[in-house]
């Protein structure tokens, strides 16, 4: 399948989801689903963008507004998701530092 975005869209998927997430040290950090403590903006890596997309290139992150994204597509066996670009908050080339697998 191949898939692109048109005029300003951006297609991302997201590398900060939802669930519980575990730190360098081994914490568990608990993601409290429906509760006020987890709504926060989410990290995304960049794939693809449409031809008048001016902000974000393919292979940056940006820093997206709490559900500000659809809700995705399956592509290549992975969900992405496109970006509501006025909730975009911001972009960065390397990884966010602040990720936790």
């Amino acid at each position: 399948m191949q898939i692109k975005p048109i005029h300003d869209k951006v297609l991302a998927k997201m590398i900060d989801g939802f669930g519980d997430r575990k730190t360098a040290g081994g914490v568990i950090v608990v993601e409290n689903d429906g509760t006020t403590e987890a709504i926060r903006p989410r990290w995304f890596e960049v794939m693809f963008t449409g031809p008048e997309q001016k902000d974000v290139n393919p292979g940056e992150y940006v820093l997206v507004a709490h559900g500000r994204w659809s809700r995705g597509v399956d592509f290549e066996n992975e969900k992405v998701y496109f970006l509501d670009n006025d909730e975009m908050l911001a972009v960065q080339t390397d990884m966010p530092s602040d990720i936790v697998a």
